[in-house]
């Protein structure tokens, strides 16, 4: 094609001369068809703050909200990615930013086998959306609650309960109350009042649950004092039990400070909810409600577990640096109890991280497949005492509904309700299970095949960590 400056000097020759000033529009030169460029959405956050890695981590968020963790080869790589630039382009900025040279095989190589599996990266034709990490001991059946506008504006209304004069009122507070109620030897008296009586024991239920939304506003104010924004509030089920969770993967983007703060957030609220209720009680004398402080209590040491994911497996995962803590199981055991050689996933940790995520293991494994020993065990005689207790809940709320007796049908209710989730979240997690595993066999055979037709050329880009996400 002739370029505009000649086709500028040819007319120039002509009887009738253009004006100086008059300039040809130049047409920016189309992008090479396999023009590598990040997919829709997705955005280089820089480095992971506090990272438990012997080198630095890059936070990536893609476009549909998942957060992912890449090596610096590979964010040198995706910073350079403008879908304008060719392979050798590519090569050129990416080497700028590592420090050392790449060519435009090694480009190909990690956005066609490392950044494109992860949704992050398309070579010229866009790929369908990478699916959403789906992790076998999380929420399922997810529901949203309150959409994330909403939930936004009420952290800002609450981020300030993380000032630090009043966190230190609020814990003394804390800390009053609860010698009190021991003093006094009102809850042992509010726990035999409240099992008696179904209007009182929808009440708890009631109180409890808005202390479990309450508890969600924690984590949310949490993360916009830290500078986060927080998303959807939900209900999901947790293995066998109802649990509510917030959409806080933002706070990935904090530092360590500000993650540590987002998980404890809603510990802290509880705190606070704890305090209300008991100023409750002092005020009114309503008797259940010692014993709802008990269930408060209870809920507070539930969260600091580490086992699942609660907020004591996010505490542990932001103090050791690592936010996906489930993902390193199989290469520590296979490291550390079949002799088997390190993997990178291992070698990459620093020596401390790698010593608390072992012991970690080491706790987890054996608890989890002891529970689910247990469940497999005891699962006929769950279900028989379940189908039992439905019986006598069906019963008595036909009798509560002959006596005109509101509380006592919403009760029979709720109660069997609650006894059918957990039947619920076990068939979810058999499913889950099964399809875990037949992708996994399917995704092995397919990796040998591929083996067998293109050997691996080597070169992992530092080996990006799956996709995760922060629902707490």
């Amino acid at each position: 094609m002739t370029q505009p400056s000649q086709l500028r000097n040819s007319f120039a020759a002509d009887t009738v001369p253009l004006p100086r000033q008059a300039a040809w529009p130049t047409r920016e030169p189309e992008p090479p068809d396999d023009a590598p460029s990040l997919t829709p959405g997705t955005a280089l956050l820089g480095v992971y703050e506090g990272g438990g890695y012997d080198e630095p981590r890059y936070l990536v968020s893609r476009g549909d909200g998942q957060m992912v963790l890449i090596s610096r080869m590979l964010n040198a790589v995706a910073s350079a990615l403008d879908g304008k630039r060719s392979l050798e382009q590519v090569a050129e900025e990416a080497s700028r930013h590592y420090g050392a040279e790449l060519n435009a095989d090694a480009v190909r190589y990690l956005v066609e086998n490392k950044l494109r599996p992860l949704g992050l990266a398309t070579m010229g034709i866009p790929d369908a959306p990478a699916p959403k990490a789906n992790p076998l001991l999380a929420l399922s059946l997810r529901f949203v609650l309150m959409p994330g506008w909403m939930v936004r504006r009420v952290a800002a209304f609450f981020a300030p309960m993380f000032r630090p004069p009043v966190i230190v009122l609020v814990l003394a507070a804390l800390l009053a109350m609860d010698v009190w109620l021991l003093a006094t030897g009102r809850v042992g008296a509010s726990i035999h009042l409240s099992v008696g009586s179904p209007g009182l024991m929808l009440t708890i239920m009631g109180v409890v649950i808005a202390g479990s939304v309450f508890h969600e506003f924690g984590h949310a104010a949490g993360c916009h004092y830290g500078g986060g924004k927080p998303a959807q509030i939900g209900v999901g089920v947790l293995i066998v039990v109802p649990a509510f969770y917030t959409n806080v993967n933002d706070a990935y983007r904090l530092d360590r400070r500000g993650r540590l703060r987002t998980d404890l957030g809603g510990i802290y609220f509880n705190a606070i909810f704890a305090v209300f209720l008991g100023a409750l009680c002092l005020w009114t004398g309503f008797p259940a409600l010692p014993a709802i402080i008990v269930m408060v209590h209870i809920q507070m040491m539930q969260q600091l577990l580490p086992l699942v994911r609660m907020d004591g497996y996010y505490i542990l995962g932001d103090l050791v640096g690592v936010p996906n803590l489930f993902e390193q199981i199989r290469p520590i055991i296979r490291h550390s109890l079949l002799r088997k050689p390190p993997e990178r996933a291992v070698t990459n940790l620093r020596r401390k991280t790698r010593i608390v995520i072992t012991a970690w293991v080491s706790l987890v494994v054996p608890a989890l497949v002891l529970a689910l020993v247990n469940l497999a065990i005891f699962v006929p005689g769950y279900f028989r005492t379940a189908v039992q207790s439905m019986s006598v809940y069906y019963r008595e709320g036909l009798a509560a509904f002959d006596n005109g007796s509101v509380s006592g049908v919403l009760l029979a209710v709720v109660s069997v309700i609650i006894l059918l989730v957990p039947w619920v979240g076990i068939s979810t997690m058999v499913v889950r299970t099964t399809a875990k595993i037949v992708f996994a066999v399917n995704r092995r055979l397919a990796r040998r095949r591929k083996a067998a037709s293109a050997p691996d050329r080597g070169g992992d880009g530092g080996l990006p960590a799956p996709e995760f996400q922060r629902a707490e």
